[in-house]
């Protein structure tokens, strides 16, 4: 994963370059550091790693001659270039190296194609041939190409103290053409999603397959930037979501061939296509609920609703009743004002009963104070809360009903 955000990374730095400028660039880099390393340790191990670069194309991959290649190595001590050589007429190089410095240092081979970087995966053995060893590199589009959605996974933590709930999103983008996609300009993304309007604190996440750089949020849409090549790529972020912002509606504007949602609170209802659920998960401690859908086409819709947060409930019924409170202690003022101050009084006052409303939300606002202070994690317990809460609240729909009928 390290690896592949500091190749990536690279990549976005590099996409705009053609690639004599990258070799240069990069030689230029190689040449500093052997300056700040002095001699080399020759006690490392000797390495070497034969490949080819070949350009993907509809009848096969083609070699592609007289291509620059770079090895880099990557480590907590250093990191750069180590040296450069040219392809043959069959696409063929040869590098010998030895290792050095800190044992944890990744050694890997990249080339830079049609202004896109391409790099091997990490070099681990003393000798590295085929597949392992093999660049493939493609032409660059910057016209319409069907990026697929294989997969989407959305995750719903459970709500923080400030009442805001966690939300993880991942993409995995399956590219099927012989082409590598790039953007047309710094405003056009070759691929979009969508977020919620009311999300916060939005961020891209480092342990995707593209580089933060190159996920771009602009009010609902993200866009992405860096170039997608043939294969699947992995974009990911995260951000939160008040509670305001629930039951949550997500509707589906391009094809997905599998919809995972992860959502962490048990009393979380969800609704879709297709949707069943499977086995829960742990990750870090924490349990979540799993479900599943595949190939949900445009024009599906999933919703998810969580569970209220008590707490907040709370606090909007103690609001009524301390502002019910105030109206009666205003009115009582008034009365005393009227004998302090001699005010005859013209006709009698008749004292109007308590609204049945009022006496219902001071209910609901002790039932909810003597659960908090009782509750000791009993089920049974919480259930009967639950339920009465409920039937109050049943009764105070009714209540407030025919209040607002009465003259």
């Amino acid at each position: 994963a390290l690896f592949l955000t500091a190749a990536l990374r690279t990549s976005a730095r590099n996409s705009a370059e053609p690639g004599a400028l990258f070799l240069t660039a990069a030689l230029r880099t190689s040449a500093r550091n052997s300056a700040l390393e002095g001699p080399r340790d020759s006690t490392g191990e000797a390495r070497r790693v034969d490949g080819r670069v070949m350009r993907g194309t509809r009848k096969g991959p083609e070699p592609v001659a007289n291509q620059w290649v770079v090895l880099h190595r990557v480590g907590p001590d250093r990191a750069g270039p180590l040296d450069s050589a040219r392809t043959s007429t069959t696409g063929a190089y040869s590098l010998r190296y030895r290792t050095s410095g800190d044992t944890t240092a990744l050694y890997f081979v990249s080339t830079s194609y049609g202004g896109v970087a391409y790099f091997t995966s990490p070099l681990r053995a003393p000798r590295v041939t085929g597949d392992p060893a093999q660049l493939m590199v493609f032409d660059t589009t910057s016209g319409p190409v069907n990026v697929k959605v294989g997969g989407r996974h959305l995750v719903i933590g459970a709500p923080a103290p400030s009442g805001r709930r966690p939300i993880g999103e991942v993409f995995d983008l399956q590219n099927d053409s012989t082409v590598t996609v790039v953007a047309r300009d710094s405003t056009t993304p070759e691929w979009t999603a969508h977020i919620p309007a009311a999300a916060e604190n939005f961020q891209a996440n480092p342990n995707g397959d593209l580089p933060n750089g190159a996920i771009v949020r602009h009010g609902t849409d993200i866009g992405i930037f860096a170039p997608l090549s043939p294969g699947i790529r992995q974009i990911a972020f995260t951000y939160e979501l008040p509670a305001t912002a629930f039951p949550l509606t997500v509707p589906v504007d391009k094809p997905i061939g599998i919809f995972e949602i992860l959502v962490q609170e048990p009393g979380a209802h969800v609704q879709g296509p297709s949707l069943r659920e499977v086995a829960p998960v742990s990750a870090e401690g924490r349990t979540f609920r799993r479900l599943l859908a595949q190939d949900l086409q445009v024009g599906a819709v999933v919703r998810v609703d969580v569970p209220r947060v008590i707490g907040r409930d709370r606090e909007k019924v103690y609001l009524a009743v301390a502002i019910a409170l105030i109206a009666a202690m205003a009115a009582a003022l008034v009365v005393t004002a009227r004998r302090s101050f001699g005010v005859r009084r013209v006709s009698p006052v008749r004292v109007r009963e308590e609204p049945r409303s009022q006496t219902l939300l001071r209910d609901i606002a002790t039932l909810d104070a003597e659960f908090e202070r009782t509750n000791a994690g009993d089920e049974t317990v919480k259930a009967a809360y639950e339920q009465r809460r409920n039937e109050l609240k049943t009764e105070l729909s009714t209540a407030l009903a025919e209040e607002r009928r009465r003259p």
